[in-house]
């Protein structure tokens, strides 16, 4: 089985890492394995359960690159 890495969005500017998470998730949150994964060594993760608020936050263009 293959471990897909959560929707994401990327702020560089403050080394964090917002993962998209929904409420009904079952698996485990592992946030280290995937900034590791992403190749984002010195990074914050954060996880957000609002699909609306991620929504928002990653058609925010003064947010940076996003994934």
């Amino acid at each position: 089985m293959e471990y897909k890495i959560p929707p994401n969005i990327i702020l560089h500017k403050s080394k964090e890492v917002i993962f998209y998470i929904s409420n009904n998730n079952k698996n485990p949150l592992n946030i280290d394995l995937w900034t590791r994964k992403l190749n984002l060594l010195g990074y914050k993760g954060l996880v957000i359960h609002s699909k609306c608020i991620f929504k928002r936050l990653k058609t925010d263009a003064s947010l940076g690159k996003h994934s």
